[in-house]
């Protein structure tokens, strides 16, 4: 008799997940730090060693008592930035040679899926059509969804709402602490992925419920 699914529904963040890691973090970071600075933003707030996301999300906390129409106006100068790198990396993005596969069996044994990640829509929607993979997903979220990038739960919390998702039986799987730090801030189990961005800033996720080196091992936990 096959054990009962644990699961019902599986989220994938995107770039170091679903294709390889190619964003220039350490390029970016310095261009978004100038942007901020040049805004009159003391880049001491930021920390010592700040994180794309962790820019984007502090200057969303910084910016909440501005202007709408100041803050606007920067985050429209920082969005150019990030879709800048977007494009770029997605100029050298493939996939995983386990991707295409993984998601087809997913997808047979009737998994629903869905995507949620960090980087813009227009660079997420082309690379999931450009490698065929896009229509393994009843939703693709992104950062112009919404206000704060993982390590912020927003993203994943908009994912469960619009798939109408039990947290208790939602696996989400990503390659960056970012990702794990999201699924534990709303309660879903989560599947660290190593090899993506992690082997650029060094983060490892201990704390994530499973811990992968392939997607195809994905197979191992849900399917029996």
């Amino acid at each position: 008799m096959a054990a009962e699914r644990k699961f019902d529904i599986i989220l994938f963040d995107l770039e170091g997940t679903l294709v390889d890691f190619q964003w220039r973090l350490n390029d970016a970071v310095k261009e978004i730090l100038q942007v901020l600075v040049n805004a009159g933003i003391d880049p001491a707030i930021y920390g010592q060693a700040p994180s794309y996301a962790g820019l984007y999300n502090t200057t969303r906390d910084i910016t909440d008592v501005w202007k709408m129409a100041d803050s606007k106006c920067l985050f429209d100068r920082l969005a150019v930035i990030y879709e800048r790198y977007d494009w770029d990396a997605l100029s050298r993005w493939a996939p995983y040679p386990d991707t295409g596969e993984i998601l087809a069996r997913l997808s047979d044994c009737g998994y629903r899926m869905g995507v949620v990640s960090n980087c813009g829509a227009h660079a997420s929607e082309t690379v999931l059509k450009k490698f065929g993979i896009a229509g393994h997903f009843e939703i693709i979220l992104s950062r112009n969804d919404v206000e704060y990038l993982k390590p912020r739960p927003e993203s994943l919390k908009l994912a469960l709402k619009k798939l109408c998702a039990p947290a208790d039986r939602t696996l989400f799987v990503g390659d960056s602490l970012n990702d794990i730090l999201a699924a534990d801030r709303v309660s879903v189990a989560s599947c660290f992925l190593s090899g993506g961005e992690s082997l650029v800033t060094g983060e490892y996720a201990d704390i994530a419920t499973f811990q992968i080196s392939s997607l195809s091992m994905l197979s191992d936990i849900l399917i029996q």
